[in-house]
């Protein structure tokens, strides 16, 4: 069987990594490529779709209209009508399993000429809404979308009811299998009206174990690198958050970890706690912050990465919508617990008081008292056992690419059965 994966990149961003690891893991399965519009890797069954200045001038084409409609956070218009499946269909595969394909990679109207059967792993909410990728409170999704906040609109026929439209033209042209990171996405895709009725799987994403496993705390702190740098001595209570905007993606909840360590300020060891905190700034000057923390700035390095993990006493995942919550899936690969807001993907990761925190969702005293919960907790190494329990049980490549083969032979028999009975009519 061969399987074609459609992503704007094959590294990069969490979405991109995510679609990249899963291909790298069917390869032990079956044959699997990627097709994408930006390549990083040296993969030699990753090809990039276009030239790089058809590519670019794609990529422009969607910022200069995000910037007319407004300025925009978690929107991508689409566009342009690039006739992309052309070049999908003289590959021929068997099955295309569609990720995150924005910027400009992936039109709704091409998605539609695809012939082979299509997987589409949903990695937010795009695929549903008339352009927004976290819908926030907003339900206008599971109509017609129209009166969008995120564009400022009042007008029912505005530019998401447009985008809606062509989308629920090119998705009702075909059938479409998906498969939800989390149970929490899975529900708002049953949700919405582009998506209701359609099969929805949840499969999680998953992770190298060889790269982040645990290492001992104190092994972690005085390995050389960004720990060892910060003079990490035995006595200090590491606390870490990362994101890929960590101080202006107001989805990521910088504001609420930092109410919730005022908080934390008031505790009678207050001075021995620390902050750590991982993802590019963007040029941005941090707050003033109630405890001490240290901005490391962006870490692109997995084994850098898992060691920052591995060195923590908690990691924090305070994000108000997540598709899924790498984060905490790769802390929890360290044996490090986890404390998260509940009502999105996280929820799906941590088990409450058992390998971390379920906090309410957005409420920061909470959010402290989950991160007191886990400083306090008088058996650690019973937190670190269940978390890496966890990860084993839920979140390895075996696992992950078996349910994946499984389900595209599964949808491949169907196609089948539909092109038989498609000739017998």
């Amino acid at each position: 069987m061969k399987v074609l994966h459609l992503s704007t990149s094959d590294g990069g961003g969490g979405a991109a990594r995510g679609a990249f690891w899963l291909h790298q893991a069917l390869n032990a399965h079956l044959d699997s490529a990627m097709l994408v519009q930006n390549k990083v890797t040296d993969d030699p069954k990753v090809t990039q779709a276009r030239p790089a200045l058809a590519s670019k001038l794609a990529r422009r084409a969607e910022r200069v209209v995000r910037e007319r409609l407004g300025p925009l956070e978690y929107f991508s218009p689409a566009a342009l009508n690039l006739p992309l499946h052309h070049q999908i269909n003289a590959l021929r595969p068997d099955v295309v399993n569609l990720h995150w394909i924005n910027d400009g990679f992936l039109s709704p109207e091409s998605l539609a000429g695809i012939h082979a059967p299509v997987v589409w792993t949903l990695r937010d909410l795009w695929p549903m809404t008339g352009g927004c990728h976290y819908a926030q409170d907003c339900t206008r999704f599971e109509a017609e979308c129209g009166h969008c906040p995120a564009l400022g609109s009042t007008r029912p026929d505005d530019y998401s009811r447009t985008l809606h439209r062509r989308k629920s033209r090119s998705w009702n042209r075909r059938p479409l299998t998906l498969v939800a990171l989390s149970h929490w996405l899975a529900d708002e895709a049953r949700r919405s009206s582009l998506f209701a009725g359609r099969r929805t799987v949840v499969i999680p994403n998953a992770l190298d174990t060889a790269v982040f496993r645990p290492l001992g705390r104190q092994a972690a702190r005085a390995a050389p690198g960004l720990l060892a740098g910060l003079g990490a001595a035995a006595d200090r209570r590491l606390i870490l958050f990362g994101a890929m905007n960590p101080l202006s993606d107001t989805r990521k909840g910088f504001a609420e970890l930092r109410r919730a360590a005022e908080i934390l300020a008031r505790r009678p060891d207050a001075h021995t706690l620390e902050l750590v905190v991982f993802g590019p700034l963007y040029g941005q000057t941090p707050p003033p912050m109630p405890l001490k923390t240290h901005f490391l700035g962006s870490v692109d390095d997995d084994h850098a990465l898992a060691t920052l993990y591995a060195g923590a006493d908690l990691t924090v995942m305070p994000s108000l919508e997540e598709a899924f919550g790498k984060v905490a899936m790769e802390s929890m690969a360290c044996g490090t617990p986890v404390v998260c807001f509940d009502g999105s993907g996280p929820a799906d990761i941590v088990d409450h008081r058992v390998n971390g925190y379920l906090a309410r969702h957005g409420d920061a005293a909470d959010l402290a008292a989950g991160i007191a919960f886990l400083l306090d907790h008088p058996e650690p190494r019973a937190l670190e056992a269940a978390a890496l329990a966890k990860v084993t049980a839920h979140y390895t490549f075996e696992r992950q690419a078996r349910m994946y083969s499984d389900l595209y032979a599964q949808v491949l028999e169907e196609a089948r059965e539909r092109g038989k009975t498609d000739v017998r009519t």
